[in-house]
């Protein structure tokens, strides 16, 4: 088995969240491993390759893999590039009534006995719910309500995202020992940063490159551009706001970064189909 240092973070009746970090100083590839549970993995930091039944998957930013219980598994960090992640483990109970929850969309992969893992292409909003969860976590004000509807909810866009014809590519060796380090301390960056004005030379600056590349290299990994990455932090971010608190509209636009509140109004719409005033009202009924 590969080493590593794991922590459980959070533990309810159908779930737990476990922070991984390799501890591997050469890393080889594991010998043959087993999940006891349904796993949902965020690699906040590093790549490694998951392999199992046939398939080889390149975990890093911006991707989430997920993998079934009870099949034979194998990992191998690449360039001795050690991985840090979150784990979401379901428990057996919980992953099948999730199968029952998510037939429709889900199905396919999660009902299909020949598919052991998937690779999805993750989002600004599956990886802001992430973090958020993460942050909440290492806090003290944490609740077990609270946790469990985010994490259901991160179930939902995570399953929304899912396709089955979806090929993800996979980089060169030198790409990912180059680029990835840049995408992760710009996600960093963004998630600590989205409620101020911040500009594509900083975000470029704080990762020690040129706008121009690092505008290439994050489209090439996240799929989307910096300033669209950014926007649905913000309004993820203001949709908790908008459900959990009672603070003013305004107050919400302004603190998730929006320059006035017709803009937020304007995103907010197009992004959820409904105005902030219409989701508090949703929610009242």
């Amino acid at each position: 088995m590969l080493k590593a240092d794991i922590h459980i973070l959070y533990q309810s009746d159908s779930y737990r969240i476990t922070d991984y970090k390799c501890s591997c100083i050469n890393c080889e590839l594991s010998e043959p491993e087993y999940n006891d549970s349904f796993c949902i993995s965020f690699i906040r930091n590093g790549f490694f390759e998951y392999r199992v039944f046939r398939h080889q998957y390149d975990a890093h930013i911006g991707r989430i893999l997920l993998s079934k219980p009870g099949y034979e598994h194998r990992a191998r960090h690449i360039d001795n590039h050690p991985d840090i992640v979150t784990v979401f483990e379901f428990r057996n109970s919980f992953f099948e009534t999730m199968k029952e929850q998510y037939r429709s969309t889900a199905g396919w992969f999660l009902e299909n006995n020949d598919l052991h893992a998937l690779l999805v292409t993750s989002s600004a909003e599956t990886d802001y719910l992430h973090d958020y969860i993460f942050r909440l976590l290492q806090s003290a004000q944490a609740h077990a309500l609270e946790i469990d509807e985010l994490v259901i909810s991160l179930l939902e866009k995570i399953f929304k995202l899912m396709r089955s014809n979806e090929e993800i590519r996979s980089f060169p060796d030198k790409f990912r020992q180059l680029h990835l380090g840049t995408i992760e301390r710009a996600v960093e960056y963004m998630q600590k940063h989205f409620s101020e004005n911040i500009s594509l030379e900083q975000v470029s600056g704080y990762c020690f490159v040129s706008p121009f590349h690092f505008s290439r290299i994050f489209k090439a990994i996240l799929k989307t551009s910096p300033h669209k990455y950014l926007l649905q932090i913000r309004l993820t971010h203001a949709k908790i706001l908008l459900t959990t608190t009672a603070r003013p509209v305004s107050d919400i636009a302004f603190d998730c970064g929006f320059n006035s509140v017709e803009h937020f109004a304007t995103a907010y719409r197009q992004q959820f189909r409904m105005s902030p005033s219409e989701q508090r009202i949703q929610l009242a009924v």
